[in-house]
């Protein structure tokens, strides 16, 4: 009784299967089904920056309109296009009260910088803290032909599948004939950064140290790549 029930159980789902497709499905022949999966590493050639200027940070309090013109001053010096890589995303006043005294208000402003290699990220954190700025981390990054990669990744992800399905009928003396079914398989990036998530700036880069100085050092920061991974479901018919 019990094994009759599962062979009924098993038939009704088959027999739903083909209700909810509304059509003939392709299990009523031969086939073989197979994923591709393929990486590329990608060096990112978009860092995204997040500076904050907070007046509290700044011993003498320093006003926001004097240290944002000492960053302006810093980044024109290293050749950086600030009307295209550099931009205000917020900025926040608030009152302080003070007993017996008058009251402040402080002022914060967060920037989104964008640089482009590890070279000039290295430039900027070591120009920005000789001006005192450490307010400073890495929220993304990116490469300006992404979707472009990630489409050719795909591309690769389906022909390898092909190829498996091809080796895997070749191993039983048979041939594999049209494509029955293509579908992308999302994945999550792999690298923690490809996003908008907020990561510090020590915890992106790799630093070769060894007895150079602080400029040397910071000067010969490396940003991970990025991994791009795809893959690629397919079906094909079997002869």
């Amino acid at each position: 009784m019990n094994i009759r029930n599962l062979t009924l159980v098993t038939l009704f789902s088959v027999a739903l299967s083909f209700s909810q497709n509304g059509e003939k499905n392709f299990i009523d022949q031969p086939y073989i089904e197979v994923t591709g999966q393929i990486e590329t590493e990608v060096t990112p050639n978009e860092i995204y920056l997040n500076i904050v200027l907070n007046e509290n940070d700044k011993k003498g309090k320093i006003s926001i309109e004097q240290q944002e013109n000492q960053i302006i001053a810093v980044l024109k010096s290293l050749q950086i296009d600030l009307d295209k890589n550099f931009s205000v995303l917020d900025f926040d006043g608030y009152y302080k009260r003070k007993f017996l005294a008058n009251d402040e208000v402080t002022k914060k402003k967060r920037y989104e910088l964008i640089v482009n290699d590890g070279e000039t990220l290295g430039k900027v954190y070591y120009a920005l803290d000789n001006i005192d700025v450490s307010n400073v981390s890495i929220v993304k990054t990116s490469h300006s032909d992404i979707e472009k990669i990630r489409r050719e990744t795909k591309l690769k992800a389906l022909k390898a599948a092909k190829e498996k399905a091809h080796d895997y009928a070749s191993a039983i003396n048979q041939t594999i004939g049209k494509a029955l079914f293509i579908q992308e398989i999302r994945n999550l990036p792999n690298n923690r950064l490809y996003g908008n998530h907020l990561n510090v700036l020590n915890e992106v880069v790799v630093t070769g140290y060894g007895a150079r100085s602080k400029e040397e050092k910071i000067q010969g920061l490396n940003v991970k790549a990025i991994i791009i991974a795809e893959t690629v479901q397919a079906k094909f018919s079997l002869n």
